[in-house]
């Protein structure tokens, strides 16, 4: 009878330090993984918007219908001799405060913003971000980069 209170003892320190040890050998490993697991080509900004590579921005081009691209250089850089990334949207930076009711069906979409460069396509993107809009995705870079990569552009001449 003794021997088996002593056998029942141990059998439940045991179960106590195994469901412990479970815990941190298989729980920890996996959070861990979870906070610092993120989406390859993707970085989120201060701002609070994502930032992508123009190779990125290309294949969630290819890959989704739901991404909407918005151009914010001046409309005679949308229309001019580097043109715009097909499909997109001319938003001018200096307007889009006041184009941010007709941007609002896109407010849970994919959108792509862009610019020269990367000053005033962050802005915007941090501007969107602000105005309540969900997945804002700056491209690095601007049109500059996307042109440098061999990405093609259109223009509306």
């Amino acid at each position: 009878m003794r021997g088996q209170k002593a056998e029942g003892r141990g059998q439940k320190r045991w179960n106590a330090y195994g469901r412990r040890w479970l815990l941190i050998f298989c729980a920890l490993p996996s959070a861990l993984c979870a906070l610092s697991c993120k989406t390859v080509g993707v970085s989120t900004t201060p701002g609070g918007y994502a930032e992508v590579a123009p190779t990125i921005a290309n294949e969630m081009i290819l890959d989704s219908r739901q991404v909407v691209i918005l151009d914010v250089r001046p409309a005679a850089a949308f229309r001019g001799a580097e043109g715009h990334i097909a499909g997109a949207l001319s938003a001018p930076f200096d307007t889009i405060e006041r184009r941010l009711p007709e941007l609002l069906p896109y407010q849970n979409q994919t959108v792509l913003v862009y610019g020269d460069g990367d000053a005033d396509g962050s802005l915007a993107a941090k501007l969107l971000q602000l105005a309540g809009f969900r997945n804002v995705v700056h491209i690095a870079g601007g049109i500059h980069a996307w042109i440098e990569r061999g990405y093609r552009t259109v223009n509306a001449q």
